[in-house]
Parts: C-alpha cells; sequence; structure tokens
C-alpha cells in the first residue's frame, strides 16, 4: 500500500466524528471478486484496499462509490458512464468511476492510458458536459492531497481566494507534473493581483504532459500585457504549432487572435524573425479564408514596420465603450476588471479600448486583487 493510500485510511479510520465523514462496512472478499468479475479487469491494488476498509461513505470533499449493485455503486456508474457515451459495459478502457465529488463530477481511474490497473491516472469527468481532464497522476496522489487538505487548518473554513490558492499550491508539491495543479495555482494567483507569477504557473501546466492546452493562450496574454518577450515567445511556440481545427477550440482562441497578440509583441521586439517564423506557421494552420488574410496582414506589418491591421475584437460589442473623459473611461475599466467582465482578451483585441491602453497602463488593472 502506498504512503498517501495509508495515510487516507489512518485518517478515515481515527476521524469519524469529522464533519462529512459517514463511513460503511468493510466490502467483502466476496463483494470485490463479484465486482471485478462484472467489470472483466482487477480493481487498482490501492482502491480495493480502501474499499476493504470502507466500502464507500462520505468524505468531507464528497461520496466514495461502494463494491455491489445499485445506485451509489461502482457498478452502476461505469454502466450509466458506458450507455452515455454509447460503448459496451465491458469496454476495457471505459472509465472507472470511484468518487463522486461535492462539485458533482466524478473521478475516474482512466483505463485507456496504462495497461496495468495500478498505474491508471486519475481524471475528472462531467456527466453534464462530457468533459474529462487529468486532475491527479495516481490514486495515492489523490490520497494524499485529500488528508493534506482535511488537516489544513482552513479546511472548515469559507472557501476563499487564500484558501483556493494554498489547495492548488498543496496539489503542485505532491504532483508537481500535472497540469490541472499548476493552473489551479495561476488561475488564484491571477486573481490575486500577481501576474508575473500568474504567468509562470500557466506556463508549468502547458509544459505539463498531458498539458491544458488553453494556459498557453493565457500565458501569452498576460506575457504580451507585462512584456515579457521570452515568456511569450515559449508560449507562442507551442500556440503556433500545427493543430487540428479540434484543438483550437481547447487552446480557445483562433489563429487570426493569436496573430493579433504576436503582433504586438512584435513591434517591441528588437528581432522580429522569431515571431514571423510563428506568423507564418500561423498562416499554415488558419483553416478559414479570412482568418488567413487576416494572418497575412499582421506578418506583412511586421515585416515592414507599418502599422497593424486593427484587431479582431473578441465581442461583438465593446465591454467598456469609449468615454470622452479619460480619469471616466479608466475608472469605468476598473470597476468592469474588478466584476470580471473586462478580459485580457478584451485588453489586448478589443480595438475599441486602444486610445485608453495608449494612455494607461493595463498591467495595473491586472495588479488589483479580486476575491471570491
Amino acid at each position: 500500500m502506498h504512503r498517501g493510500v495509508q495515510a487516507l485510511v489512518r485518517w478515515l479510520s481515527t476521524h469519524q466524528d469529522f464533519p462529512g465523514v459517514t463511513l460503511q462496512r468493510p466490502a467483502t472478499t466476496a463483494e470485490l471478486n463479484a465486482l471485478e468479475q462484472q467489470l472483466g479487469v482487477p480493481l487498482p491494488a490501492d482502491l480495493r484496499l480502501v474499499l476493504s476498509r470502507f466500502n464507500g461513505g462520505t468524505l468531507p470533499n464528497g461520496t466514495m462509490l461502494s463494491a455491489g449493485i445499485g445506485p451509489g455503486t461502482i457498478e452502476e456508474a461505469v454502466r450509466a458512464f458506458a450507455e452515455s457515451v454509447e460503448a459496451d459495459f465491458l469496454d476495457p478502457e471505459l472509465l472507472l468511476p470511484f468518487f463522486r465529488t461535492n462539485e458533482g463530477s466524478l473521478l475516474c481511474f482512466d483505463r485507456s492510458a496504462a495497461p496495468i490497473s495500478d498505474t491508471w491516472p486519475i481524471v475528472d469527468h462531467f456527466e453534464d458536459t462530457g468533459d474529462t481532464r487529468l486532475v491527479f497522476r495516481t490514486f495515492d496522489g489523490w490520497c494524499r492531497t485529500c488528508v493534506g487538505s482535511f488537516d489544513a487548518p482552513d479546511f472548515l473554513d469559507e472557501f476563499s481566494l487564500d484558501k483556493y490558492l494554498a489547495q492548488g499550491r498543496r496539489h503542485v508539491e505532491i504532483e508537481p507534473d500535472v497540469a490541472t495543479a499548476h493552473a489551479t495555482v495561476a488561475h488564484a494567483l491571477k486573481r490575486a493581483g500577481l501576474p508575473e507569477d500568474a504567468l509562470r504557473s500557466y506556463l508549468a501546466a502547458a509544459r505539463c504532459v498531458p498539458p491544458l492546452p488553453w494556459c498557453d493562450w493565457e500565458a501569452l496574454k498576460l506575457a504580451a500585457l507585462l512584456e515579457r518577450e521570452p515568456e511569450a515567445i515559449e508560449a507562442a511556440s507551442r500556440l503556433c504549432s500545427p493543430a487540428p481545427t479540434s484543438r483550437w477550440a481547447d487552446r480557445e482562441t483562433t489563429p487570426a487572435s493569436v496573430a493579433d497578440v504576436i503582433g504586438q509583441c512584435a513591434i517591441r521586439a528588437e528581432d522580429r524573425s522569431p515571431w514571423v517564423r510563428f506568423l507564418d506557421q500561423l498562416v499554415d494552420v488558419a483553416w478559414e479564408d479570412d482568418e488567413k488574410l487576416h494572418v497575412h496582414e499582421v506578418r506583412k506589418a511586421v515585416v515592414s514596420g507599418e502599422a497593424l491591421p486593427e484587431t479582431r475584437a473578441p465581442r461583438d460589442e465593446p465591454v467598456v465603450p469609449a468615454q470622452d473623459e479619460l480619469e471616466a473611461w479608466w475608472q469605468m475599466a476598473r470597476e468592469a476588471y474588478i466584476a470580471g467582465m473586462l478580459r485580457d482578451d478584451d485588453m489586448l483585441l478589443d480595438p475599441t479600448l486602444k486610445p485608453l491602453r495608449q494612455q494607461r497602463d493595463f498591467t495595473e488593472l491586472l495588479r488589483i486583487r479580486r476575491d471570491f
């Protein structure tokens, strides 16, 4: 049994009166064998051990599914998932749910990721959208993170930005190669008004395998606003790599939008050649004629030194309409940013804001702390 699994079993054994903890009797060997026979594969040894001590029950962060038949069981969750994706219940690569979080998603072993059950990673599956993302490299990592959170002095406190940041940092310390851990920290640091630190965490998330595809876009925007060329080049080098249209949807951006941000970085650079190469790549990957033409126009301006073409607005209507009085306009921008309405995309790509951006330093907005 791994150290984190031992720690979780020990914690549950000694904290059965802790708020949110309700444990069921141990699963019998017959119940565990029956579940494995139904699934057609062995359970991961650590999960089997936990079920042999506590066959389901509630934890402070969700509900552990049990071995058995019917609602609230692993078997029932696998059948529901198989039906939702129109797959055979006995498909050996189906997700294997074992825990329902308080947010309603399912934590599952990804059986398709490795041939041996004890090396299956943990993914978070959202049944309403079908989205799935890797959240823990191992079951042991999940157990260690649970115990670290339960033992944290702020665990019973109300949710806050500082608590969210601490949770992310604990996960990074336990599993430094998991993108979602770094992305959590990055999001918290961004809200805390620490954009340079957030930028480093977004890049760390983008370097992980598998990465979170949208983290490079977040990093590129921050690097452009902060005028951090090395970080912008790193993010752009991955964003501009060949990828299918579906990958761009995961990146939550388009070649034209990336080109607009690259153009703003390029015109400040002493050496524009890396940026021109990125734009050449974007021309090749742009799948719509108008996108391809826009990238060409940005490239032409970067090479010739002419004015960049007008950026493509990220929305139909500006979040902060132009105002005659500069200070009133700036105050509107501050209020919109604090409210979460004005985003990095708007600051960089909304042509309405260009005159304001030329007069005021938008990085001042990035340094505003925005608590939940």
